[in-house]
C-alpha cells in the first residue's frame, strides 16, 4: 500500500511538472528582483510562460504594469520579447496591453467627448486617441480610413500628442481643429500652424483628461463597451472586438 502511495505521488509530481507548475514562487522572484533592480518593482504573479522552460513574471512599478521572464530554477532573469514566428505576434506585448488594459465608465466616456476633434463614417462608434506625428498611428488611421468609406465604423478623433517623442505634434493637433480638419487630414503630411482659444482649450485639456484614465502611449482605441486597447489593431481584429461588443 505504502509502495502504492509512491508510485502515485511520484506521478502526480509528474503531471504537475508536465503541465509546467514549476516556476518559482513570486516571494523568491521579488528577492531576486530588488537585490538586481529597482526596489520599487513589485512582483504580482509568476506563471508559465509560453516558451517551455520559461515562467512570465507580471511586474508592477507606480500605476503600470509590465512583464519580464524567469527560468524555472531562478536562475537567469531573461527581458525582452516573446515572438511567435509563425503567426508573428508580439506575445509580450499583447499581454502587457491586456494587463494595462483599462475600461472607461459611462461618465469617463462622456466627459471624452468633450474633447473629440471631429469624427467621420457610420456604424459602431469607437474614439481614437492618437498623436499627428506617431507612426504606428499612421497605420491605425489608414486601417480604419478603409472602414469609415465602408460605412462599418465611426471614429471620434481624440488628440494626445506624445511631446517629448513629437514635438510639433501638439502645434499640428491645435491648427486641425482651428481650420476645421477632418478624418482625411490624418492620411497626408501636415504641417498647419494655426491657433485659436477652442483648438487649444481642445487639445490641452483633452490630455489632461487622457492621462487621468492610465492611457500611456497611442494610438488607443476606445470601444462601445470603454474598453481600451493600445497599439495597431488589424482589420479583422478591430471588426471582431465591435462584434463581440454589440
Amino acid at each position: 500500500m505504502f509502495r502504492n502511495l509512491l508510485k502515485h505521488s511520484f506521478i502526480f509530481l509528474l503531471c504537475l511538472a508536465a503541465l509546467g507548475w514549476a516556476c518559482p514562487p513570486a516571494e523568491k522572484v521579488q528577492k531576486i528582483l530588488t537585490r538586481i533592480s529597482r526596489p520599487d518593482l513589485k512582483v504580482l504573479a509568476v506563471s508559465p510562460a509560453p516558451v517551455k522552460g520559461l515562467c512570465e513574471v507580471v511586474i508592477e512599478q507606480g500605476n503600470r504594469k509590465g512583464l519580464t521572464y524567469i527560468d524555472e530554477e531562478g536562475n537567469y532573469l531573461i527581458a525582452g520579447r516573446i515572438v511567435e514566428i509563425k503567426n508573428r505576434r508580439d506575445l509580450t506585448g499583447e499581454k502587457i496591453a491586456e494587463l494595462n488594459r483599462v475600461k472607461l465608465s459611462p461618465s469617463q466616456l462622456k466627459q471624452l467627448r468633450k474633447y473629440v476633434a471631429f469624427s467621420a463614417g457610420q456604424g459602431p462608434e469607437i474614439f481614437l486617441i492618437t498623436d499627428p506625428d506617431c507612426p504606428f498611428c499612421k497605420k491605425a488611421e489608414k486601417i480604419l480610413w478603409d472602414l469609415i468609406r465602408e460605412n462599418k465604423i465611426r471614429v471620434n478623433v481624440v488628440f494626445f500628442p506624445l511631446e517629448q517623442l513629437h514635438p510639433q505634434a501638439k502645434r499640428k493637433a491645435i491648427s486641425m481643429i482651428c481650420e476645421k480638419k477632418g478624418f482625411e487630414a490624418l492620411l497626408y503630411p501636415y504641417n498647419g500652424t494655426q491657433t485659436c482659444p477652442e483648438g487649444q482649450k481642445k487639445v490641452e485639456e483633452g490630455m489632461e483628461f487622457v492621462k487621468t484614465l492610465g492611457v500611456r502611449g497611442t494610438p488607443t482605441y476606445v470601444l462601445p463597451s470603454g474598453l481600451t486597447h493600445s497599439g495597431v489593431l488589424s482589420r479583422e481584429k478591430l471588426l471582431s472586438l465591435l462584434q463581440n461588443a454589440s
